[in-house]
């Protein structure tokens, strides 16, 4: 496994995460014969001390040890566990070991120490959840995410296994007594459903774990599927499902899951994606607003869009935006930038800014290139689902020289007349309007 990574990976820095059990003593053990293959693998261990338990200072005092003799650094940051109101010890535990790993991790990576034995108790905690297919797959030897690389090089080893290795490597590691504390669920799982299930069913160990390679299979390759198609169908925070097989359920609820979890980074609870299904399908109150998170999503004719709590700011009926500007105005990002292809709604701009006007007459009529008539404000916004809360962040976008109207807000440019874009395609702009997480 370490010339695997080795010949793989950039050499780079690496936190391990440390507790002085078997499974995270192995794993710093790797992590040094790393560094003697290449001393660019620079070490860092980290020990969270959780404050619940009596042992801690013997846990510590082992710790320091072992990384005395492997020589390498030793970080103990004190987490603030915080549980109940529906939070486990388990869950605020967790969440508050891997925000210590984060934050004390060197410019690398971060390896933790999990294994085979782990993945089948995973595989069982997700079932009792309800998981899909990607709970269900279970951890990753390698996975990149925001949170940088993560290894577990040790998932294809049994815990006996590691213990013997350690033993056999002259080292030793300590106990947990919590371990053997039967409120915890994975505790529950560990001592008594899995020495049942092996008593019964021979070799279920490699049954759930040959399942969960192929729920992992089967995911990777429905998320490869559905991201490419989520480009027809998913614009800013709008899901556009006026194209949409409303019948074709699989491709809905994928849709709908790719949407929340990867885009909007929402937990995409099953129950969330029934009941949006259901709006999109007309079979419950169109009106309904769903709070999830820090957004508000709604339906809005054949959209589901997503809002956030706008900030709560006077927005002057004026503001001036310079190219490949920038400008924040309540939750909305504003942008200034240049056009590479005229067939977008392009607009010329004849001097070296443009104004941004919120406050105008929603009755007055625009020529828009898109269409071939002329239709007022309001209506445009109506032909392109704009809910009336997000009209007020919709400017008209001005010449600031010539005072002409360029553009609707990022919806369509005006109709001009002789416009020769031989001449003046390096004068040619785009207004874009994202909307911030705040």
């Amino acid at each position: 496994m370490a010339n695997k990574i080795y010949s793989s990976y950039e050499v780079k820095p690496i936190t391990i995460g440390l507790s002085g059990g078997a499974d995270s003593t192995l794993a710093l053990i790797l992590a040094t014969y790393l560094r003697k293959l290449d001393n660019g693998y620079k070490l860092r261990a980290v020990h969270c001390i959780h404050g619940l338990d009596a042992d801690d200072p013997i846990w510590l005092a082992h710790c320091q040890k072992l990384c005395e003799r492997l020589q390498v650094e030793l970080i103990t940051p004190k987490l603030n566990i915080v549980y109940g109101n529906g939070i486990s010890p388990e869950d605020s535990s967790r969440k508050e070991r891997y925000r210590a790993l984060l934050e004390n991790k060197l410019d690398g990576y971060l390896m933790l120490g999990h294994q085979q034995d782990d993945q089948v108790e995973n595989f069982l905690l997700a079932l009792k959840r309800g998981a899909g297919p990607y709970g269900l797959s279970g951890m990753r030897e390698l996975i990149l995410d925001e949170r940088g690389l993560i290894l577990r090089p040790l998932l294809n080893l049994s815990k006996k296994y590691i213990e013997a290795i350690i033993q056999a490597l002259g080292f030793d590691f300590v106990f947990d007594i919590s371990n053997e504390y039967l409120k915890f669920e994975r505790n529950f799982i560990r001592l008594k459903v899995l020495p049942l299930m092996r008593e019964r069913f021979v070799g279920i160990d490699k049954s759930i774990l040959r399942t969960q390679q192929l729920c992992s299979i089967e995911h990777d390759l429905a998320k490869r599927y559905i991201s490419l198609m989520a480009k027809d169908y998913i614009n800013n925070l709008c899901l556009d499902f006026s194209k949409l097989d409303l019948n074709d359920n699989s491709l809905c609820f994928m849709l709908l899951k790719y949407y929340l979890q990867d885009h909007l980074k929402l937990n995409a609870d099953y129950h969330l994606i029934a009941s949006l299904y259901e709006l999109m399908q007309g079979s419950n109150d169109k009106k309904a607003i769903y709070k999830i998170g820090n957004y508000d999503i709604r339906r809005y004719g054949s959209k589901l869009i997503a809002s956030n709590a706008l900030i709560n700011t006077q927005i002057q009926e004026k503001v001036n935006l310079k190219p490949n500007q920038s400008i924040i105005i309540g939750s909305f990002c504003y942008s200034l930038v240049t056009c590479d292809d005229v067939k977008q709604s392009f607009f010329l701009a004849d001097g070296d800014s443009v104004d941004l006007i919120f406050k105008y007459n929603r009755a007055q009529k625009l020529k828009l290139k898109t269409r071939s008539m002329r239709r007022d404000i309001k209506n445009i916004f109506r032909e392109h689902s704009i809910e009336p809360m997000l009209r007020d962040y919709m400017p008209l976008v001005y010449s600031h020289n010539s005072n002409r109207i360029l553009a609707l807000a990022n919806i369509a440019a005006i109709e001009e007349d002789n416009l020769d874009l031989n001449n003046t395609k390096h004068l040619l702009y785009c207004l874009t309007i994202k909307q911030i997480n705040n």
